[in-house]
């Protein structure tokens, strides 16, 4: 009994470092109440499954992480005052996540003041990386990488003569427009109007109906899952068929289950983990993914909110044992993300100068259907692609309703 007493005793003590110690705390930043929460959801669904392979194997350095969360509602005057709780009183000594570019440039501004390293996981607009803030990273491509495969798309395969706007009234929106309509220009086509709505609008057949009569061969639309989900239903009931493109975030899981077949034909550019399997380190995660959350579809917020946490804790590991005295430890942590080289689910993990990600290549895809069920597939370029290029038919002749 004595000795099995002492084997428990031991076990427990053998057990206990990574558990017992002090956690290093992470501040993680997103819009997990409001229209955008599906996606700040994906986003912690990876983060949570990278937390428990990061402790599960001892931590960093010995050290269990801690995720402390934010929630900015994707209003920028909230994400200031959850960033501002999560460095002063919270004390965490990096901050991660992030969704909606205009909280993101905010918050952003906020860690660099104090000194704090913050890695941006979702938000592409390039004002992020741009501004040469010393302790500002981005493990996303910002928006003109995200794009450059559509515009090369556009450019030799669908060559529009018209286009139309119709965009998320925020930096968001407007920096993915900037980018189209050089490219239109560049390639001669007619930009016929430009429209807007807010987050959290429900109510787009004003702006659809101009679209209407204004027949574009392509409509640009930039937004977020539910918005997006709202305008693809409301321009079945509208009968307009147009070409629309927009970004690959939003076609989630919750985006494919709101929109079902009408979202046929879409398309966008994406890091969709599930289309880049032969990748073994993509596949890896997806598997992982899947096993910790049955049923599920891994999709890009999951992967970047996966890999957000890897590369935070990998400069972690590599900054050392932390002194206690905060401000120099955010230093250290600060120098070693510049040095990030790592392999993901996104790709290779590199930083720019800038503290941008410059090794991360998406792909253009389409919304096809199988069985009547909407899925993404790589269209472009002719090296990824997985299908063909298939033009929207008009809503009468679809054979999925």
């Amino acid at each position: 009994m004595a000795l099995l007493a002492l084997a428990l005793c031991l076990g427990l003590t053998l057990a206990a470092p990574a558990g017992a110690a002090e956690p290093i705390k992470v501040g993680i930043v997103g819009p997990f109440t409001g229209s955008l929460a599906h996606n700040a959801s994906e986003m912690k669904k990876g983060m949570m499954l990278a937390l428990d392979q990061i402790n599960g194997q001892g931590g960093v350095n010995g050290r269990p992480l801690e995720l402390i969360f934010g929630d900015t509602s994707c209003k920028p005057a909230n994400g200031v005052a959850a960033a501002k709780k999560l460095l002063s009183r919270d004390k965490v000594l990096v901050l991660g996540g992030g969704y909606c570019s205009s909280v993101n440039i905010a918050t952003s501004e906020v860690a660099n003041a104090e000194k704090t390293p913050v890695v941006v996981a979702i938000a592409i607009s390039p004002t992020i990386t741009n501004r040469g803030l010393k302790y500002v990273f981005r493990t996303s491509p910002n928006s003109p990488m995200f794009l450059q495969g559509i515009n090369n798309w556009l450019a030799e395969v669908k060559k529009p003569k018209t286009v139309a706007f119709f965009m998320e009234n925020s930096d968001y929106g407007r920096d993915g427009q900037k980018i189209w309509e050089a490219q239109c220009k560049k390639i001669g086509a007619k930009v016929l109007d430009s429209f807007y709505f807010e987050i959290g609008d429900t109510d787009f057949t004003t702006q659809i109906s101009k679209l209407k009569q204004l027949k574009p061969d392509v409509t640009f639309n930039i937004a977020s899952t539910t918005e997006a989900a709202l305008i693809q239903k409301q321009a079945k009931e509208l009968n307009f068929v147009t070409q629309w493109i927009g970004v690959g975030g939003q076609f989630t899981q919750a985006y494919f289950k709101m929109t079902g077949p009408v979202s046929e034909f879409a398309m966008g550019s994406s890091l969709e983990p599930t289309k880049a399997m032969k990748d073994p380190v993509t596949a890896a995660f997806v598997k992982a993914y899947q096993k910790k959350y049955p049923g599920s579809r891994p999709g890009i917020f999951s992967s970047q909110g996966y890999d957000n946490l890897m590369v935070i804790a990998d400069a972690l590991k590599r900054a050392g044992k932390l002194s206690g005295n905060l401000a120099k430890d955010r230093d250290k942590v600060r120098d070693a993300l510049k040095a990030t080289d790592l392999k993901l689910s996104q790709g290779a993990i590199k930083f720019g100068p800038d503290g941008q990600v410059f090794t991360v290549y998406p792909s253009v895809v389409q919304v096809q259907l199988k069985n009547c069920q909407p899925d993404t597939y790589i269209i472009y370029p002719a090296s990824r692609a997985a299908a063909k290029y298939l033009e929207p038919t008009p809503w009468s002749k679809r054979q999925c309703k």
